[in-house]
């Protein structure tokens, strides 16, 4: 008998989880072996109380190992946990919105003289002007409700869409909206035709500098073989829902299942909605998220209390919805949308949360990068 009782394999630790110094995160492992076992935590006597042990333990790497040892007359037992230290962490957010491409055609068809005249992206200006939100938007290549598509936007807003990088990128998010779960049974060669087709667009209409690598692919699955496509391309983590009972707007279950959220089974869909929202896979070397909200979902009252519900020690918040619900010619149009946005960013500043782009470093955290 072996086991570490407060920490699982994956977990994402911080100044909340411990002491934390420039050079390391001492963090207390707690755990159960037999009582006439002899136990180490990396090579170190632990302090015993019957079958419970604890050992202080200094992460000193962005990767550590933590391995418990446990030696009897029965033989000898080992377990090794992967955990990750974000260094130096703070209270961040990211927004990004999905199935973006009726802001690109409004501008292809009226041609205005600011890409800001455009009434969506014009708002999310005037949010980041109030809050300094920072917002990105993952793009169709191909509108399916107006046959429009990216290759028809004009390059001649590259200067403006360069001047506002800091605050406003475009990503990936598939060729087009339909079929549904494009990415679901896809090959690796499929998923990456579509990404390269989307990011050279951008590049040609708005430049290089103006892309940022996915955090979201559509439907929010495909098979794990595929991730490495994504991470070549510069993808370090990746958000879903991975469990819940409705997948549509007006679908009602009340049994929660996994889904949309990469293949991934029971225990790490419930650690990440349940248990905790951060997960980092040692297997194929990338983090798994939560969000914790969805504009087109959840209305203003739902946001505030969201928001009231977050745990003190929380210092990442993923916001999140979808770009079609902003306009009067959509089927499903939310004449409020985009103020459940603006609560939402104001809601994240107000509650101490600072913009960032969650693909760079540790979930907008680069102190390892440095």
């Amino acid at each position: 008998m072996l086991e570490i009782t407060n920490l699982r394999d994956g977990a994402i630790l911080n100044r909340h989880h411990g002491m934390e110094t420039d050079d390391y995160l001492e963090i207390t492992v707690e755990g159960i072996a037999d009582p006439q076992a002899e136990v180490t935590v990396n090579g170190q006597p632990v302090k015993r109380f019957d079958r419970n042990f604890s050992a202080k333990v200094r992460l000193t790497e962005k990767i550590n190992r933590i391995q418990a040892a446990a030696s009897d007359s029965f033989g000898e037992r080992t377990l090794t946990l992967t955990v990750m230290w974000d260094r130096a962490s703070f209270k961040r957010y990211n927004f990004f919105f999905d199935d973006c491409s009726f802001f690109l055609r409004s501008i292809a068809l009226s041609r205005p003289k600011s890409i800001f005249d455009e009434m969506f992206l014009g708002r999310l200006r005037s949010i980041h002007e109030k809050y300094g939100s920072h917002f990105m938007l993952n793009l169709f290549f191909h509108d399916d409700h107006h046959d429009f598509s990216i290759s028809d936007f004009p390059a001649d807003y590259k200067k403006e869409f360069q001047a506002n990088r800091d605050w406003l990128r475009l990503s990936f998010h598939a060729k087009s909206e339909f079929p549904d779960r494009p990415y679901q049974s896809a090959d690796a060669a499929t998923l990456a035709a579509d990404y390269d087709q989307v990011y050279k667009e951008v590049c040609r209409f708005a430049g290089p500098e103006c892309f940022i690598p996915p955090m979201v692919i559509h439907w929010a699955i495909t098979n794990p073989e595929n991730f490495h496509v994504l991470q070549e391309r510069g993808t370090r983590c990746l958000s879903g829902g991975f469990l819940g009972s409705i997948s549509h707007i007006g679908e009602k279950h009340s049994i929660a299942v996994t889904d949309i959220g990469y293949h991934y089974e029971q225990d790490v869909a419930h650690y990440l909605t349940r248990a905790a929202h951060l997960w980092y896979d040692r297997k194929f070397d990338i983090i798994l998220l939560t969000n914790l909200i969805c504009c087109n979902y959840d209305d203003i009252d739902v946001l505030k209390k969201r928001f009231a519900s977050i745990a003190p020690d929380r210092d990442t918040v993923g916001l999140m919805s979808h770009e079609q619900y902003s306009y009067p010619d959509y089927f499903n149009y939310i004449p409020n949308h985009l103020d459940r946005v603006e609560e939402a960013c104001r809601l994240a500043t107000e509650n101490g949360y600072r913009p960032v782009w969650f693909p760079e470093g540790i979930l907008g955290n680069t102190s390892w990068d440095k």
